[in-house]
């Protein structure tokens, strides 16, 4: 048997018995299990905010970690820092001992002057240059802030405790904002309580955000996966029941009904909704999202790159449907390690992929409101794991807007990578309209649509790629030309106009009833 290569406290071989010989196998108490632990220190990582202000006080973590992405627990060293700002005060030196389970968080370093800089970790085992951090004199209007919104833990099919799950979220990835997102169809009412009961004590103002969510998994055919997300601290949980099976003791056994199709999940949920305060994002997953479904108030983002795999021509169905959804990237994490962790165990003949997705989003401060709000407007953008700056905007409008305009577009993109930038594509329509190349590690460049006519409708968005393969991709800008004028279209009025629903809401709520 191989031993896997994610650690963990308690691995259990699980142990069933069917002691009566009647078909009813039951779970053993006390089955067999051990500690797996991380192998040897391997690299060292440091991950900081991406945003500062100059002389204030910020933070880095500083990360020690064997060949599969696991903290280092039994490193015992000293890992120096340096700063591309050469005024920039921060300790030379940070010593590890074991107690420190290969994690460090290293407090008050201050950058001297307003611009992008990087500090670097330098050890025996390595070095790694850090994400690029935009040190301002004042603070932005909106800050960009990193999570992982999608992960499970062993109340489904993953590992670890909902309260290990934001533990490393926080202090070993440095994440701003976490949730967790069993597969509903395998919790239980009282694991449901009690996950919301940790998710709430792990949400601090300020400092990290957690969201209520859960994962709805239905079949591809019903609608396909879903994570379900709540601004509220309490909301009920809706299952799907394609999996039931009375045999499986780890899945929920309740009576309650339970929507089966996608469509009834939307509809259960628009009539518990105040309106903005809950989403759905598709995914790839196990059962992957169907794109010819779709709830515009609901559905917001669709997530196009985790664990699985990088699925942008896939997400890129729903947005050729006519689906304004904005982009996320998550881990999906099964090992306990949201934020972070490998995609592959190592081989000899490819190199390692560590750092498997994240979601970049703009919002006003670190609370459940802001974020949620901003997540909802589609202020987010996707990457395969780095912490890539991107910032992109149509004639002022940000990532996730919507406006009229008959008027030429003029796009304004820029990137600073964690590398050196390939290149930086303009998508209008899911087609590249235009290509910037990158020489060095930051691009920043202002683009009109020659082809762009008055009348038209178009959304735009922007993928950054870089030389060592990791990318940024944004969330589009849609334009739509103005509404005719009641003249214009005879007896139907402006408000007549306004007031119908899109083609695919009426077509759903037709399916429903």
């Amino acid at each position: 048997m191989r031993v896997q290569s994610f650690d963990e406290e308690q691995f259990t071989f699980k142990v069933y018995v069917n002691a009566l010989a009647d078909g009813r196998y039951l779970p053993l108490a006390g089955s067999p299990s051990i500690e797996v632990l991380a192998s040897s220190p391997h690299r060292v990582q440091i991950v900081m905010p991406s945003d500062a202000l100059v002389g204030e006080p910020t933070w880095a973590i500083v990360r020690v970690e064997d060949r599969y992405g696991n903290p280092a627990a039994r490193f015992s060293g000293t890992v120096r820092l340096s700063s591309t700002d050469a005024t920039a005060r921060l300790p030379e030196r940070v010593e590890f001992v074991e107690v420190d389970n290969g994690v460090r968080r290293v407090e008050n370093i201050r950058f001297g002057q307003a611009g992008d800089f990087r500090i670097t970790a330098a050890s025996e085992i390595g070095r790694k240059r850090g994400n690029p951090v935009r040190v301002r004199e004042k603070a932005p209007d909106r800050l960009l802030l990193w999570g992982d919104l999608h992960g499970h833990t062993l109340y489904s099919d993953g590992r670890g405790s909902v309260d290990a799950f934001y533990d490393f979220a926080r202090n070993t990835a440095g994440l701003d904002f976490c949730a967790v997102t069993d597969h509903a169809f395998e919790v239980t009412d009282a694991q449901w309580a009690h996950s919301k009961e940790i998710t709430n004590e792990w949400y601090r103002p300020g400092e990290f955000v957690t969201l209520q969510a859960y994962e709805w998994s239905g079949l591809t055919e019903l609608g396909g996966d879903h994570n379900v997300f709540f601004v509220e601290n309490d909301p009920p949980i809706l299952r799907s029941r394609s999996y039931y099976d009375a045999r499986n003791l780890e899945m929920y056994h309740g009576v309650e009904p339970q929507p089966e199709h996608i469509d009834d999940l939307f509809l259960r949920l628009e009539g518990i909704s105040g309106g903005g305060d809950i989403f759905a994002i598709p995914h790839w997953g196990g059962r992957r999202a169907n794109p010819e479904f779709h709830h515009p108030e609901l559905q917001r983002m669709v997530e196009i790159f985790s664990e699985h795999r990088r699925s942008a021509e896939w997400a890129m169905q729903f947005l050729q449907n006519g689906q304004r959804l904005g982009i996320i990237a998550s881990t999906d994490g099964h090992y306990g390690n949201p934020g972070y962790g490998f995609l592959r165990p190592a081989r000899s003949d490819r190199p390692q992929e560590i750092g498997h997705a994240a979601v970049a989003v703009y919002a006003v401060d670190r609370t459940r409101e802001s974020l949620f709000r901003a997540l909802y407007e589609r202020r987010t953008y996707g990457t395969s794991g780095e912490r890539i700056l991107l910032a992109f905007d149509v004639d002022g409008h940000a990532m996730g807007s919507e406006f009229v305009s008959e008027a030429t577009p003029m796009i304004e993109v820029e990137v600073v990578g964690t590398a050196a930038i390939e290149r930086v594509d303009v998508t209008k329509d899911t087609r590249v309209v235009h290509s910037v190349a990158g020489s060095g590690e930051s691009l920043k460049f202002r683009w009109t649509d020659p082809d762009f006519k008055p009348g038209d409708s178009a959304f735009y968005f922007v993928r950054a790629l870089q030389a060592d393969g990791e990318e940024a991709v944004s969330s589009p800008v849609w334009i739509s030309p103005p509404l005719p004028t009641p003249a214009e279209v005879g007896t139907t009025s402006s408000a007549d106009l306004t007031s119908s629903p899109g083609p695919q809401v009426a077509e759903m709520r037709r399916k429903i009833q």
